[in-house]
């Protein structure tokens, strides 16, 4: 009986992301892109430090966080919206001041 217990988390995950995608497709597969990107961001970064390609970087981290800024607001999350358009727009504005520099 305990070993049922300790697989119910596992099933009880399995069956929400299940539920996610049946959901809205086109926005589960947007999230995993992103969560890829974020992972590639963050190796491209601790990868090339002290120097990291900021050119590819903040185009491809600005991509990442506006697609979720547009998951959040899919989901009806406000506090997510609002985190991920913050963070697009901080960047954006980095972006354009590597650019100008």
């Amino acid at each position: 009986m305990i070993k049922y217990k300790l697989i119910d988390p596992i099933l009880n995950a399995w069956d929400w992301i299940k539920r996610d995608w049946r959901e809205h497709h086109i926005r589960f597969i947007i999230e995993v892109l992103c969560w890829a990107n974020s992972l590639a961001c963050s190796f491209l970064i601790n990868s090339t430090v002290p120097d990291p390609p900021w050119l590819l970087l903040y185009p491809m981290y600005i991509t990442g966080t506006s697609a979720y800024a547009w998951c959040a607001w899919s989901r009806g999350s406000f506090g997510m919206l609002i985190t991920f358009t913050m963070l697009a727009a901080m960047d954006a504005w980095g972006f354009t001041r590597i650019i100008g520099h």
